[in-house]
């Protein structure tokens, strides 16, 4: 699966429900700097998790695919990108995708009452990643 499949894929899908994903992102699990996020402050736009934003929509559609090659293979690792196209492609099961949010945010660490949970990101989004990647690329590939 290449850049260019994936963009035509999910050109469409700004609009498509995702509350899964919001849910997810809105408690807390987002990248915290760098990548995506570094990029979204330098443009201006809202970096704030507990409005789901930016939208993992921007992350592809805007940032991502536009800065590769379209003949590139797709590969990325972000857990929440990915975690979005399985919902609003359809590629996995709501039901299987409501459980796995429900444990990742179940294992959020609050250190304070008021302040961002934190997440063990390398291993949630392997585990996201396992459980959506390659139902995803079926998707596509159809």
């Amino acid at each position: 699966m290449n850049i260019h499949q994936v963009e035509k894929f999910f050109k469409d899908k700004e609009n498509v429900p995702c509350p899964l994903t919001e849910r997810l992102i809105k408690a807390g699990y987002q990248q915290t700097g760098g990548g995506y996020i570094k990029i979204a402050r330098d443009q201006g736009l809202t970096v704030d998790y507990t409005k789901a934003e930016p939208t993992q929509y921007w992350h592809l559609a805007e940032e991502y695919c536009p800065s590769k090659n379209g003949s590139d293979t797709f590969s990325v690792s972000c857990g929440e990108l990915i975690f979005w196209m399985a919902e609003v492609s359809d590629a996995v099961p709501k039901s299987d995708l409501e459980k796995l949010s429900n444990r990742i945010i179940a294992s959020a660490i609050k250190t304070q009452p008021s302040s961002k949970p934190k997440y063990d990101r390398r291993k949630w989004n392997q585990e996201i990643r396992d459980v959506c990647f390659d139902k995803i690329v079926s998707a596509i590939e159809k």
